[in-house]
């Protein structure tokens, strides 16, 4: 079987403690500010849907949500993805030893998206 779902989402916010409340207050998700990440707010996924995170930003456009595609091999799902004419925006490159590895590419219709992997 295949592991290419989406694993991570990250959702562009001025304000990550305004973000945190509305979210929390909402939709009772638990936000958490991990220390060494200042510039995130991590939500924990949810028994339908998948975590993510909010990203602090002083730049925040509509449709500026990251999706990440899990991926066993970062290195060849770029090489697919230059064949099939995408566009790599950001290589590989590792978040942490714990948190592993992402890169970012432009779909063949411009759309930002992401690949994470352990390894």
């Amino acid at each position: 079987m295949k592991n290419h779902g989406f694993v991570h989402i990250e959702l562009p916010t001025k304000d990550l403690d305004k973000a945190k409340y509305f979210y929390e207050t909402v939709f009772e998700w638990e936000v958490i500010i991990q220390t060494g990440f200042d510039d995130y707010a991590f939500f924990k996924e949810t028994e339908d849907g998948s975590g993510g995170a909010f990203l602090k930003s002083d730049k925040v456009l509509n449709g500026e949500t990251t999706l990440y595609i899990n991926t066993d091999n970062i290195d060849l799902t770029l090489e697919k993805i230059k064949e099939a004419k995408g566009e790599i925006v950001q290589k590989k490159t590792q978040i942490s030893e714990e948190h592993g590895f992402y890169a970012l590419f432009k779909d063949i219709s411009g759309n930002l998206m992401g690949l994470w992997s352990k390894n």
